[in-house]
């Protein structure tokens, strides 16, 4: 902390992580560090894949390979930070370094929102209009609606995190969090937090509605095709992306789109774990174990590297 006329004024957090304990800190630690590395290989060798591998050259894989590395970076600006701190016992984190968190865990997340919004309506168009697929979703097209993603996931994370560090904090220091998230920052200021609980409200709210609404309506036009059609085995493609969807979905909603006075540390903390560290790491296994194409590419990669050897 530092004085500035007779006013402290915090220059830094202190995270409480999960508990205070070193035993138990070095359990957490010793359960947390594999999952983190899974989840770092997983969605590094799936963007690689997919990128080397001629046969994943198709929208669809192109919109998952930017699935994988929005959630390596949502993985990796959250667990080294979180695993430093159980591994050391406690933790510090500056404030630039916990506005610099913020945003780009709030831009991950949103981006996430959209790209998934995007690739329902990818499937939409594979599935009912089969015969326009190539016309409908060309290269510059798929680039184009990748770059929206960012923009608006980078539109988020800069409105969030400009707005929460513009608020004096000058007397509670102790953040009961693992990381930056929104909610317990704007706990800490010694300020009125109602422009921003009303942004987190506007802001989320209007990207997960919208991108929400857009995919209830892919799926529901892909039923109606389908159902018309008795063409059951074309949904076979959506069982992932609706999964990942409903984790998604589930966690970020409860999550941010709360009243404020139902925030609770403790019970946050284990959603924020959640969407953290957890669908990073299971969003590679969900995909590739019931991708048969993705399967396909793994065994033909892993036999010729066998056949070099």
């Amino acid at each position: 902390m530092a004085l500035h006329h007779n006013t402290t004024v915090v220059t830094a957090f202190i995270l409480l992580g999960f508990t205070s304990q070193r035993s138990l800190q070095l359990l957490l630690f010793s359960f947390f560090l594999p999952i983190y590395l899974l989840s770092v290989a997983g969605n590094l060798g799936l963007v690689i894949l997919i990128r080397v591998e001629r046969a994943l050259h198709t929208p669809m894989y192109y919109f998952l390979s930017h699935l994988a590395l929005m959630d390596l970076c949502s993985c990796c600006t959250v667990a080294p930070k979180m695993l430093l701190g159980l591994l050391k016992g406690y933790d510090t984190i500056p404030i630039p370094a916990c506005a610099l968190q913020m945003f780009f865990f709030a831009a991950a997340s949103d981006a996430e929102c959209c790209l998934l919004a995007v690739m329902a309506y990818d499937r939409y168009v594979a599935i009912c209009r089969p015969l326009h697929y190539g016309t409908a979703m060309p290269p510059h097209l798929c680039h184009l609606l990748v770059v929206a993603s960012y923009v608006a996931g980078m539109a988020s994370g800069v409105i969030h995190s400009s707005m929460a560090f513009r608020l004096p904090f000058c007397c509670a220091n102790t953040l009961d969090h693992f990381f930056c998230d929104i909610p317990p920052v704007l706990a800490l200021a010694c300020a009125d937090t109602q422009i921003n609980q009303l942004l987190l409200l506007v802001v989320c709210g209007t990207i997960q509605s919208i991108t929400l609404m857009a995919i209830i309506t892919s799926y529901g036009l892909i039923l109606c095709t389908v159902g018309r059609t008795r063409t059951w085995r074309a949904m076979s493609t959506c069982g992932s992306h609706l999964t990942a969807v409903g984790v998604l979905y589930g966690t970020l909603i409860f999550m941010y789109l709360r009243p404020d006075g139902t925030y609770t540390p403790q019970t946050d903390k284990m959603t924020s774990l959640f969407y953290t560290v957890a669908i990073p790491t299971l969003n590679p296994a969900i995909y590739s174990l019931r991708n048969t194409k993705v399967n396909q590419a793994v065994k033909k990669r892993l036999s010729t590297r066998r056949h070099q050897t």
